[in-house]
């Protein structure tokens, strides 16, 4: 279904203001589930509104959503939108919204029924202001050509912006419950992740060694003089190499969860833990025992182990949900 918003405004030299409060508008329309598409245009000749908003909708019940009751409507342009010119109409007998490309020309033309004008589509209405029976629109490559194939029997708009892909209507159950996607048909079952090193530009990840990685993990944390760091683990903080070197190994030997060392490649020396854990071929897992030492917290290195633990699980091992 097409949902066309037509408008204008009763103080033309706001128009500037207006074009760019729209592109936010039409942002937040496509992120209502059921919008699947949003996109702007104006019109090249007066006598039209001279603003027209075309959206792919799923069904008339995106109207009725709280999300989409939340963003709808003018905002701020209330009072200063042509009311004579304010039109909502919904249409079916078209899937999908035409994507006009810079340059373009979207035409329409409303009727009582369906004319024979060359490379038009017949849209039926279906809900709202219902100002007309039926609207043919067609899309050509260039103002000349559709002046030529319409013969003034239909407005002409070209795009102000960009089509907006938008947001599909959520799965549910027979309860009405929101779901989650399904899950593709190709999908396998994901791999264990491997016991290699996974280097970025600042860090590299790699498992956890009781003899190459004790020393400078504990000497990293020590610089944690009140123990923040433990604050919710049932371990640490360490008062000795040798306890630290204990844990190290006892968690080295742990076959449910894969514990991984963060080196800092500027020095060279281990400056967070963290590990793999929940592991499960169905495509879940989880990150945990994250222990990031002065040396690594709230700095780029920290957000980029992060993001290489993640690009391994997603990229390269196939997991869903991280």
């Amino acid at each position: 279904m097409i949902f066309f918003s037509e408008s204008g405004l009763v103080e033309p030299s706001r128009k500037p203001e207006w074009d760019e409060w729209y592109k936010g508008h039409l942002a937040a329309m496509a992120s209502v589930p059921g919008v699947l598409s949003a996109q702007r245009f104006a019109a090249l000749d007066p006598g039209v509104p001279p603003s027209l908003a075309v959206y792919t909708v799923t069904s008339p019940a995106v109207f009725e959503s709280e999300i989409y009751l939340r963003v709808r409507g003018m905002g701020p342009w209330v009072g200063l939108v042509d009311e004579s010119l304010h039109r909502r109409n919904l249409f079916d007998g078209f899937e999908t919204a035409p994507e006009i490309p810079e340059g373009g020309v979207l035409t329409v033309a409303d009727r009582d029924a369906p004319e024979p004008i060359d490379g038009f589509t017949w849209l039926r209405a279906a809900g709202l202001d219902r100002t007309t029976s039926c609207r043919g629109i067609a899309v050509f490559p260039d103002a000349a050509s559709a002046r030529r194939a319409t013969g003034g029997r239909a407005a002409l708009y070209r795009p102000m912006t960009a089509r907006y892909v938008g947001t599909p209507e959520p799965r549910r159950n027979p309860f009405g419950q929101e779901i989650g996607s399904s899950i593709v048909p190709d999908w396998q079952p994901a791999r264990r992740p491997p016991l290699t090193p996974v280097e970025g530009r600042l860090v590299i990840v790699e498992p956890l060694d009781v003899e190459r990685h004790s020393a400078q993990l504990f000497e990293a944390n020590s610089l944690d003089r009140e123990g923040r760091n433990f604050t919710y683990y049932p371990y640490g903080p360490f008062a000795t190499l040798d306890e630290y070197r204990a844990w190290v190994a006892g968690v080295c030997g742990d076959a449910s969860r894969l514990f991984h060392a963060i080196v800092d490649k500027a020095s060279g020396k281990a400056v967070g833990v963290g590990c793999y854990a929940n592991i499960t071929a169905t495509g879940v897992i989880e990150i945990a025992a994250l222990v990031f030492s002065p040396l690594l917290q709230r700095k780029p290195a920290a957000t980029e182990a992060h993001y290489l633990l993640m690009r391994r699980v997603f990229d390269e091992l196939g997991y869903r949900r991280y």
